[in-house]
């Protein structure tokens, strides 16, 4: 029997998501093909020797990493946990650990070494553990090896939805997109009702009508992350006015109404999935170009899976940054960056468009000419936190982990003086919706957030 490893740091192994049940886990199963298995633990066992063998970044986590700590200082899991396990050495370690504590040949393990409920502690701990990651990739861009250990979670992960094991929250978004093409399950007339709302909106505070059109035939078709049509109603009526104002032919569609992308964080067969669809209705609608919202980790899956399957049926795709600038820089878009005063501006990249969406240059100069001042985080671009809430971390039963993640961009933001924060990001925004509260009575403050149409909006004048 192998030995037991004795951890001396903190312990985060209370913070577990609550997991799908098997009615969800069998839809989910069942849109991938993935089939039952018989063995829950030799199946994910088989699986992360087959990853260890094939999977490069896998591969090098398990025989380069030297353990040098780099990435203690770089992980926000860790340094607001102080557990080596919630760590990328130490996520790590309990894959690298289940390899050497196991008989195996070629890919497939033999025998079980020890007893049946340790095996099964230990699979419970991989699994709390790995769905503490945020996937944020800050590991990847300190490690002097250059190991990415998100792309290990992912791995792992991907082995664990296979046996059944999938965060509840997680699943059910996946589920609700793939049933409805979007990640909240609205109904094409709730959809309807909130762009509707949004332009009334605007011809109260702007003077000015916006023709829309929804699930008609355009030369665009604007897809958005399906919470700006809930609780980022001000980001929406950004990408509305500007797109108006610049006279560009778009449409929303209510079939797929969503850039998130959830199989990112979870299952690549999923995300997969969702890239497909969008692809296929963009196609179906007849658009020239897709236009992507404010979401980091969907413009990452926009960027790298969607663009190259649209380019291959002749459709272009865009963030409506690359539009707003070119805007700016033309001239064409009239801006009044005063109507934005009173407030000091701290911008923070959201972790995939840093790191993994090459979206860093643009939203810094879009801000700038949208408000009078702004600063950079003192961790910014590729060193940026993430929010506390990546990796499909939004559950209610991990607040209290994520809000001691949030620490550590709230706090970048106050030693700059900043007192509102831009991260242009569903996921961000809405991290920052559920901590800031807590945040602002810890430290007697009242920092506020939002993303950056909001104030391209806002900066955009009236009739």
């Amino acid at each position: 029997m192998a030995d037991k490893i004795v951890f001396t740091y903190g312990d985060t192994s209370d913070f577990r998501s609550n997991w799908a049940n098997d009615a969800l886990v069998e839809k989910l199963h069942k849109n991938v093909n993935v089939s039952a298995c018989d063995s829950r633990l030799e199946s994910f066992m088989e699986k992360i020797v087959e990853a260890t063998a094939n999977n490069r970044n896998v591969k090098m986590a398990m025989e380069v990493c030297i353990h040098c700590g780099a990435c203690l200082n770089a992980c926000p899991t860790f340094l607001s946990s102080g557990d080596i396990r919630n760590s990328p050495v130490g996520r790590g370690d309990l894959i690298r650990n289940l390899n050497k504590s196991r008989k195996f040949s070629g890919k497939v393990f033999g025998k079980l070494v020890g007893s049946v409920s340790l095996d099964q502690e230990y699979f419970d701990t991989i699994s709390t553990y790995y769905y503490q990651c945020l996937e944020c990739r800050r590991c990847g861009e300190i490690c002097p090896f250059g190991v990415d250990q998100a792309d290990v979670t992912r791995t792992v992960r991907s082995a664990l939805h296979d046996v059944g094991k999938i965060s509840r929250y997680t699943a059910t978004v996946i589920d609700n997109v793939e049933r409805t093409g979007n990640n909240m399950a609205l109904p094409p007339a709730a959809l309807k009702s909130t762009i509707e709302f949004a332009r009334d909106e605007i011809k109260e505070e702007k003077n000015i009508d916006l023709k829309i059109k929804i699930d008609e035939p355009a030369d665009a078709m604007l897809v958005p992350p399906s919470a700006d049509f809930f609780s980022n109603i001000e980001t929406l009526k950004g990408y509305m006015l500007f797109l108006h104002v610049m006279g560009i032919d778009y449409t929303f569609t209510t079939e797929h109404a969503e850039l998130a992308n959830f199989g990112l964080f979870s299952d690549y067969k999923h995300m997969g999935i969702i890239a497909d669809h969008l692809t296929e209705v963009a196609k179906k609608n007849g658009v020239k170009t897709v236009i992507a919202g404010e979401c980091g980790h969907g413009w990452r899956a926009f960027k790298n899976h969607v663009i190259p399957k649209l380019e291959k049926q002749g459709i272009k795709g865009v963030h409506i940054f690359h539009l707003v600038e070119d805007s700016i820089r033309s001239g064409k878009l009239p801006l009044d960056p005063s109507v934005n005063d009173g407030k000091s501006y701290v911008y923070q990249d959201p972790c995939n468009y840093a790191r993994g969406g090459d979206l860093i240059n643009e939203p810094r100069y879009i801000l700038s000419k949208v408000v009078s001042e702004y600063k950079n985080s003192p961790h910014s671009r590729e060193r940026t936190w993430c929010c506390g809430g990546g990796g499909g971390l939004l559950s209610d039963e991990l607040l209290p982990l994520r809000t001691e993640y949030a620490k550590l961009w709230y706090n970048d933001a106050r030693s700059v003086g900043g007192t509102h924060v831009i991260r242009p990001c569903a996921i961000c925004k809405a991290q920052m919706s559920h901590t800031l509260p807590s945040l602002n009575k810890t430290y007697s403050d009242s920092v506020t957030s939002s993303g950056l149409m909001d104030l391209v909006y806002t900066a955009i004048p009236g009739v």
